[in-house]
């Protein structure tokens, strides 16, 4: 059995003002509950506050998915990527300009974000050079949350309800269908997709 990479021990936070927070949780499994007490992991002396933000560039972060090596965040401007090899010493790789992102997703060799214009669809083969995929775009008016489940990407649309996408052919994708449950989807917000008792379900906030 191999070694358990370290960056398994953190929680990672994006935070509007303070950008990458990497928490110590590697405390919660030793089965001692009187040192359950999480705190900030990076060293105030490298990264002033215990964040990473280097000049700003995670400043607005909403949203973010771990991948790999890498954490995938929306920022209220750009999808950014960190690479978190070393959890304590967080290196930002690449920076993608969008149109007010609010959420992405990651599956195989593909980033799926949701921003002003809609789903729009990211090569991350080599996160170092990840580029948006010309084309590869589902115009939506109000995307706010995406979950990719195999062939599919769920994206919560606002008052349209649940716009599901086929991205089997990740670089060509294509609307499916909008769901609203007959109106009764009106302000969705966020969307995710889950096995329960064998069956799949879409569990949907809304307003």
């Amino acid at each position: 059995e191999q070694p358990i990479h370290p960056l398994y021990a953190y929680l990672y936070i994006a935070d509007k003002y303070e950008g990458l927070i990497p928490v110590n949780a590697a405390t919660l499994l030793d089965g001692d509950p009187l040192n359950n007490y999480l705190k900030r992991a990076l060293d105030p002396k490298m990264f002033p506050e215990s964040a990473f933000n280097p000049s700003g560039a995670l400043t607005g972060a909403n949203n973010i998915a771990i991948a790999g090596n890498y954490a995938y965040i929306t920022t209220d401007k750009d999808l950014v990527i960190v690479n978190i090899d070393d959890p304590l010493f967080p290196r930002l790789v690449s920076r993608i300009s969008l149109k007010q992102p609010r959420a992405v997703a990651i599956q195989f060799r593909y980033a799926f974000v949701v921003d002003d214009e809609g789903l729009k669809v990211i090569d991350v083969t080599v996160p170092e050079q990840a580029r948006v995929i010309d084309g590869a775009f589902v115009s939506l008016a109000h995307a706010h949350d995406v979950y990719v489940a195999r062939t599919y990407a769920y994206v919560a649309n606002g008052p349209d309800g649940i716009a599901i996408i086929d991205v089997e052919q990740p670089e060509r994708p294509r609307l499916e269908q909008m769901y609203n449950a007959e109106g009764k989807l009106n302000d969705v917000h966020q969307v995710k997709v889950a096995m329960t008792n064998a069956s799949l379900f879409a569990y949907v906030a809304d307003g």
